[in-house]
């Protein structure tokens, strides 16, 4: 099942930690399979943000990272 933009979810980070995070662009939603985003780097499927410390960060992450 693919996420949609806007859709509130929780981010397991690899040290297993979760956050709630919300989808701000989709790999799927791009003619080459790639995000457009100056600092992407990897084989990612998401780009969200998440609230840190007070602060608005954004992420990228894989799909099974999420539920």
């Amino acid at each position: 099942m693919t996420y949609s933009i806007g859709q509130e979810l929780v981010f397991t980070s690899p040290n297993g930690k979760k956050e709630k995070v919300v989808i701000l662009k989709r790999a799927v939603d791009y003619e080459n399979g790639v995000i457009n985003e100056p600092n992407y780097r990897g084989n990612f499927d998401y780009f969200a943000s998440v609230e840190r410390n007070g602060q608005i960060e954004n992420i990228f992450c894989q799909h099974n990272e999420l539920s």
